[in-house]
């Protein structure tokens, strides 16, 4: 075998393929063969400079592949066997994540998500998995490649906001963004039980993809009162659960105004901004501060027991993420993959990158 790989790697502002060492497996770790891959707008932040990534590292965050490698300390995995990992890869030892806040490892906003960012990820020929007895997850033999991709980041991530709210079954949920994490959100609320999905976009589009994994209703700002059709929509209640995905901060409010009383915000969204910006609450609609409604901020649940009951929804037919993988490429062609998602381009959910 030839001990050099192809990887996609960070180099003065730009990524570009290039040959690296096929890594070796440490104490702890298991290096997987990649056989697919997939990236987002995290991979395209890290190229910007958003995320602080150090020239030189492997990009990538998303991947399933076979084990090539088990580094000693690591029992329950062979050679050959199909695997996934999620993106965020926590310790799973320190204090933040015995407490359950596992993507915050190291005691770190964010601390959880290495790949790509403080270490080499997933964007090559293979890559080595830290703690992987924590992180590792075999796939289920009637999963294909090409839904297990959705689990490491889309499903982990878009999964928590409703996982997290508990909002009661037949309850309303409004999911804002539809990205490929609140298109998550949205397919995961129906499973968790939701009576009624309504999805918001900030312009007309993808509404039938949104009602192929599992919306009632598909509303946008340009056409929409939102407020007023949600509260037509639940005979002027309001949502019992909002899961806020957009990552635009005027969603934060609108979200607070949809709610019921007694009902939960869940964000998922990451803003951005300077370190004196704030997010805005509408006081009348929080209740004037006595509204009991709940805002729970949520990153990624991970840990490979998650991961299972993620691929369980899968394998079982509860839920078909497959449709969210709406470009193909080879890996040679992933430069191409990372211009696309950057631009943003119209109708590009989540590229499905083979080797």
């Amino acid at each position: 075998m030839s001990q050099t790989m192809k990887a996609l790697v960070l180099r003065g502002g730009r990524a570009a393929i290039e040959r690296r060492p096929v890594p070796a497996a440490c104490p702890g770790e298991v290096v997987i063969r990649t056989t697919a891959a997939s990236l987002c707008s995290a991979d395209a932040a890290c190229v910007s400079g958003k995320f602080p990534t150090p020239d030189g590292t492997v990009l990538g965050h998303e991947a399933v592949g076979v084990v090539h490698e088990v580094g000693a300390l690591v029992s329950g995995f062979s050679v050959g066997q199909r695997v996934t990992v999620a993106s965020t890869t926590p310790c799973g030892q320190c204090t933040d994540c015995q407490r359950g806040f596992s993507g915050h490892c190291g005691g770190t906003a964010w601390g959880g998500y290495t790949f790509g960012v403080s270490r080499d990820g997933s964007l090559a020929e293979y890559f080595a998995v830290p703690f992987a007895r924590h992180n590792l997850v075999p796939i289920p033999d009637g999963v294909t490649d090409a839904a297990a991709l959705c689990v490491p980041d889309t499903l982990s991530s878009g999964s928590t906001g409703p996982e997290a709210a508990r909002f009661p079954l037949g309850g309303t949920v409004v999911v804002f963004g539809q990205g490929h994490i609140g298109l998550a959100a949205t397919m995961t609320a129906r499973a968790l039980g939701a009576g009624l999905v309504v999805t918001v976009k900030a312009r007309p589009g993808g509404e039938a993809l949104a009602k192929t994994v599992g919306a009632h209703y598909a509303l946008n700002l340009a056409k929409h009162d939102i407020e007023a059709e949600i509260r037509q929509l639940t005979a002027g209640a309001g949502a019992d659960c909002a899961v806020e995905a957009s990552g635009v901060v005027e969603s934060f409010p609108r979200a607070v105004a949809v709610t019921r009383l007694g009902g939960v915000i869940a964000v998922l969204s990451s803003y951005s901004g300077p370190d004196d910006a704030s997010l805005a609450i509408p006081l009348a609609q929080w209740g004037w501060g006595i509204g009991d409604k709940t805002i729970l901020s949520t990153f990624q649940r991970s840990g490979s027991e998650r991961l299972g009951r993620l691929l369980r929804l899968i394998e079982n037919g509860r839920i078909d993420p497959t449709p969210l993988l709406t470009q193909r490429y080879a890996f040679d062609d992933v430069e191409r993959a990372l211009d696309h998602i950057t631009a943003r381009e119209p109708g590009h959910i989540k590229p499905l990158i083979t080797f």
